[in-house]
């Protein structure tokens, strides 16, 4: 009895989050780390990359409504971007669960307005940004996109 208790809490229960995946560390991924150990750890754990819009540009489908854009510089690691797609009236929400976990993860950022919240002042430089503007093409469609990014702001 007390086996089958220990595996039932030990057993990960499916997380109702939006936007859990969305950090660099879901991926087991560092910014500033190799192209190479970089999709070494990607593929490693089951995900297939491709090339995205150029040559120092992977691209990861995590589902049909999500994605993870990852550009390197100098073959080195230089943003991971995450990018949700939903239905225009759930993409407040799922910005708002991201702000409240970027808060208490990171603290005050620099910048917080109703669709950007900026942190500036540690590395990676950390940005969400949604976008539900209901006059929007893709607004129009009725989807709503939050978008994280994690970035080295080194040229």
């Amino acid at each position: 009895m007390i086996a089958v208790l220990a595996l039932f809490f030990a057993t990960a229960f499916p997380s109702t989050s939006k936007t859990s995946w969305m950090r660099p560390e879901s991926f087991h991924l560092t910014i500033g780390m190799s192209r190479a150990a970089a999709v070494h750890e990607l593929e490693s754990n089951g995900w297939k990359t491709k090339r995205g819009d150029g040559e120092n540009q992977l691209v990861v489908d995590y589902a049909d409504d999500k994605s993870l854009t990852l550009q390197f510089e100098r073959e080195r690691l230089k943003s991971a971007r995450f990018e949700l797609f939903t239905i225009l009236q759930e993409a407040p929400k799922a910005f708002d669960e991201e702000w409240a976990y970027l808060r208490e993860a990171l603290g005050k950022p620099r910048m917080k307005s109703q669709k950007i919240v900026l942190y500036d002042q540690i590395l990676p430089n950390v940005m969400a940004v949604l976008s539900a503007d209901p006059k929007s093409e893709q607004a129009q469609k009725g989807v709503g996109m939050l978008v994280v990014r994690y970035y080295d702001p080194a040229k």
